[in-house]
């Protein structure tokens, strides 16, 4: 078509027509090669882009998290090396990746490569993170102090001030996103309490016998009510372990309702399904999303399973055998689950009592995988030893929560020869016991320093927003409070 164009041109007898067809042209040609350029001149980068690695230090089995874009949601197409040694990935999407840190690579850059393509990213450090400096550039140590925060060691179902509040058996700790306050399941005084940010305790709900009934929290009752989540809007949720239910207290409306478990009394079972359809067997723990999701450990039927909010039970790991195998459901295997707890990363993590580990569940996929914990699978296979993750032993495990930083904590019931009764903290691939007995010893009643402070069967844990710890201190009929403090290094 041009070249036509420019034939004309050349014949045109006039020289005025002879300019004004030139320009034409030249801006035809102009406009035509800008079109080209614009539409298809410029390919799209298919290579795979990092933009944040976190944490950007640490050890070996801990987990890394990688920002950034053309991932594949495939795990096994996604090859993360560190220093040339690959680590597995355990989740990805177009934009996410978590991988666990292979042990023996080395401080260098972090390469992903997805489908032959290969991208550089920030470089990666082997080691313990930075700890914290004084003004000086000192490195500060840090240890953990217990002490007792509401009622005395003598049992007592008492409202009143934290110094005057008596408790039964509290069993269950855990936190009011909406006040700040701490909720408290009293398992055999048959009710859920509060505890104010002013200190002051007071009922809930909870007759003080034994029953299933709901209705309006004036007269609705429990049957051991073990532990306790609640969701962003205050709703609290109670694993009604001898009902073999999920209850929810609604303040709203000041009633109390069942959303999951068999309609008759202590009816136990292990189905899937909807509403009093959806069978359980003696939940034990509890924790909820921002979606309003509910999870159970349901501890006799070796799995964690999900309740959605129209009341759809599913179960999300384990398959009712006991045992300790990672995988996706239904390959994944759990043993006797008391404990779970959402992370701030969009995990779920799940506490085995007689698997003696944690582990860590993608609520999306269903992959599981132990964090830590190196124990056998059968109760009295457990033991106290602190150091690396996959390498730590735990004790019969019973309460675990999360803090905003990733930290888990986790308490410890007698266990092998009545011993333990310990509150231990996984934190940048490590086990360390941060209260009671740095080892094997026996139950008590102490308040101090790791090593020196005691606990008798601590049933739960949870951590508040600025990271103190807060434990249903069962046989003690106490709450405690463990709080971070300066290590005295003056001697």
């Amino acid at each position: 078509m041009i070249l036509q164009f420019i034939k004309i041109l050349i014949n045109s007898q006039s020289k005025e027509m002879k300019k004004i067809l030139i320009i034409c042209t030249v801006l035809t040609v102009l406009f035509t090669a800008c079109k080209e350029d614009n539409g298809n001149s410029v390919p799209q980068s298919k290579s795979p882009l990092i933009t944040q690695i976190s944490p950007t230090v640490g050890l070996e089995n801990s987990i890394l998290t990688i920002k950034g874009k053309r991932f594949s949601p495939a795990p096994a197409e996604n090859i993360v090396k560190f220093s040339g040694v690959r680590g597995e990935v355990l989740t990805a999407s177009d934009t996410l990746l978590t991988v666990l840190v292979p042990a023996g690579g080395s401080t260098g850059v972090l390469t992903i490569t997805v489908k032959n393509s290969t991208a550089n990213g920030p470089a990666f450090t082997y080691g313990m993170p930075s700890a914290d400096v004084d003004e000086n550039g000192n490195e500060i140590e840090y240890t953990y102090l217990t002490s007792t925060y509401a009622g005395a060691n003598v049992a007592g179902n008492v409202l009143g001030t934290l110094a005057e509040a008596r408790f039964m058996l509290p069993n269950g700790v855990s936190f009011d996103p909406t006040t700040g306050d701490l909720i408290v399941a009293d398992r055999t005084a048959q009710a859920i309490k509060r505890i104010s940010k002013a200190g002051i305790v007071t009922k809930i709900a909870g007759t003080g016998t034994a029953g299933r009934v709901d209705g309006d929290i004036s007269i609705a009752s429990f049957n051991n009510p073990y532990k306790t989540a609640v969701d962003k809007y205050g709703n609290i949720y109670v694993a009604d372990n001898g009902n073999h239910r999920i209850r929810k207290i609604d303040l709203s409306t000041n009633t109390v309702s069942t959303i999951a478990g068999g309609a008759g009394a202590a009816t136990s079972g292990y189905t899937d399904g909807i509403g009093a359809n959806g069978l359980l067997n003696t939940p034990t723990g509890l924790a909820v999303d921002d979606d309003l999701n509910v999870y159970v450990a349901d501890a006799a039927n070796h799995a964690v399973r999900k309740i959605t909010p129209d009341g759809r039970v599913s179960t999300l790991a384990g398959n009712g055998i006991a045992g300790i195998a990672d995988g996706i459901w239904p390959n994944v295997t759990v043993n006797r689950p008391t404990a779970v707890c959402m992370g701030k990363d969009g995990f779920l993590y799940s506490a085995d009592r007689y698997g003696q580990r944690i582990r860590k569940i993608d609520v999306r996929t269903g992959k599981t995988v132990t964090i830590a914990g190196s124990g056998g699978n059968a109760a009295g296979t457990g033991g106290h030893v602190d150091g690396e993750v996959l390498k730590a032993r735990f004790n019969n495990i019973w309460g675990m929560d999360i803090d905003k930083d990733g930290t888990i904590y986790v308490s410890e019931l007698e266990g092998t020869a009545g011993k333990s009764h310990t509150i231990r903290m996984i934190k940048n691939g490590q086990v360390s016991t941060i209260g009671g007995p740095d080892a094997f010893d026996n139950n008590g009643y102490v308040n101090g320093l790791p090593g020196i402070s005691r606990f008798y069967n601590p049933t739960d844990v949870a951590v508040d927003e600025e990271g103190n710890v807060f434990i249903a201190d069962m046989n003690n009929y106490v709450i405690r409070k463990i709080v971070k403090i300066k290590k005295d290094t003056s001697n």
